[in-house]
């Protein structure tokens, strides 16, 4: 019985440590989105109203990019506990 315990915590301590994993990717999956991202928000900072219709199309795509990665991240860890 001991024995079974020592595998079943073993098991249990691999499968954290690959969800650790696989969480610690999809964040720094996201770290370049997100400075993409920032970095729309800072061109928008220092241009125009007029520029803004260029701008709006590129920053609502990453901002979409980022949703969807942050919900797939968050879909993969749920489905890993």
């Amino acid at each position: 019985m001991e024995a079974q315990l020592d595998e079943l915590r073993t098991r249990f301590n691999e499968l954290l440590d690959k969800v650790e994993t696989g969480v610690d990717k999809e964040i720094e999956a996201l770290r370049p989105k997100l400075k993409a991202m920032g970095e729309k928000l800072d061109e928008l900072k220092h241009t125009s109203t007029e520029a803004w219709g260029d701008l709006k199309p590129g920053l609502e795509r990453a901002w979409a990019e980022l949703q969807e990665s942050f919900h797939k991240a968050a879909a993969r860890f749920k489905k890993s506990r």
